[in-house]
């Protein structure tokens, strides 16, 4: 059987004309699906970083609590040794909490005790002492907390442990080489 060679070509024209519809869909979906992925790649960290940015102001606003927390703490150094009664330390610092410390940080926080009658006795100082200085008739909030305070006290090392001083002569070496001030080093 011979099969012309016009009618073959006529026949696998019209087939691919009839297919081409379908052809071109997929095509299509495949160069949407390219640029999609493109656009995406190149927004990147867009979508992570509006999350980022409304994460970090509340982290903000904890850290400044956390430091006028800080900042109007008075602790151990600030009361006298035998009781609850404000020393001088302590007085000048609720003189400045209650008259000169920015309105919305004006909250005094005193660290506990180890007894509960020995914080509250600390309170009922601090209260009384705070009405007595107040300029406007305000006494602030008197809070107690738990935090410490920074640093250490002023005679540490004391007399009795003065280890820590003694022992940085005794470690220094006797021999260190130091050039004469004439003579270039070798």
């Amino acid at each position: 059987m011979k099969v012309r060679l016009d009618v073959l070509i006529v026949v696998a024209l019209a087939g691919t004309l009839l297919a081409a519809p379908a052809r071109a869909q997929c095509l299509e979906k495949a160069v949407q699906s390219v640029v999609s992925d493109f656009r995406q790649a190149n927004l990147w960290p867009y979508p992570y970083v509006c999350a980022d940015r409304e994460a970090v102001p509340p982290s903000f606003a904890i850290m400044v609590q956390n430091g006028w927390r800080r900042q109007n703490l008075l602790a151990e150094q600030h009361f006298k040794s035998d009781g609850g009664e404000l020393n001088a330390a302590g007085e000048k610092m609720v003189r400045w909490i209650v008259n000169e410390a920015p309105t919305q940080h004006r909250a005094i926080f005193v660290r506990r005790t180890e007894t509960p009658e020995g914080t509250k006795a600390r309170l009922a100082a601090v209260e009384q002492f705070a009405a007595k200085v107040s300029m406007d008739g305000t006494v602030p909030s008197i809070l107690e907390t738990n935090i410490r305070s920074a640093g250490y006290p002023a005679d540490w090392p004391n007399a009795k442990d003065s280890t820590i001083s003694r022992k940085w002569p005794i470690n220094v070496p006797n021999n260190i080489y130091l050039p004469e001030p004439n003579k270039p080093a070798k």
